[in-house]
């Protein structure tokens, strides 16, 4: 009984959960087109990585499109890999790094596509994962890896809630 009367007030507040489509909303759907982010780094494939991530995450609502036609589109996503970093935060025998940081800044902005008008913009967003740095380059390279998609699972989630928040609230 207590639960029903939180979810009751909840609802009553506006609140609604952004990871589950309302089936009662007969909202049209939004069509979006998303380009590759320019990648102004030497991190090779993270563009392509931030872009099937934001892809995933959005073709999971129901009332969102992802399409590869721009003028076919409502709104233009838009981002920019601005820098990465890996600084050491942690030391072991003879002050070699044990554990990394992969710190990714990005830029991005939901325009409409008619218009040109800026929805929202995030000018620079800064997203972190730490890592051991292994024994070896491999394992290295391997914990970085998965720092990165890390980064780009949390990113794209953000994406995906910031637009499900925008469509709701027109």
């Amino acid at each position: 009984a207590e639960a029903i009367f939180v979810l009751l007030i909840l609802q009553g507040c506006g609140y609604h959960n952004p990871y589950l489509a309302n089936e009662s909303l007969n909202k049209p759907t939004a069509i979006i087109y998303m380009t590759v982010w320019d990648n102004n780094t030497n991190e090779l494939g993270l563009e392509s990585l931030i872009f099937q991530k934001t892809a995933d995450w959005l073709q999971q609502h129901r009332h969102i499109l992802v399409t590869g036609y721009k003028n076919r589109a409502d709104y233009l996503l838009i981002g920019k890999i601005l820098s990465v970093d890996y600084p050491a935060t942690a030391y072991g025998t003879n002050d070699i790094a044990t554990t990394l940081l992969a710190k990714v800044k990005t830029t991005y902005r939901l325009s409409d596509r008619t218009s040109g008008e800026t929805i929202w913009e995030v000018k620079k967003s800064l997203r972190q994962a730490d890592y051991a740095a292994g024994p070896d380059a491999v394992s290295s390279q391997c914990n970085k890896k998965i720092a990165l998609t890390t980064i780009a699972e949390e990113l794209s989630e953000q994406i995906y809630l910031e637009i499900s928040n925008t469509l709701t609230s027109q």
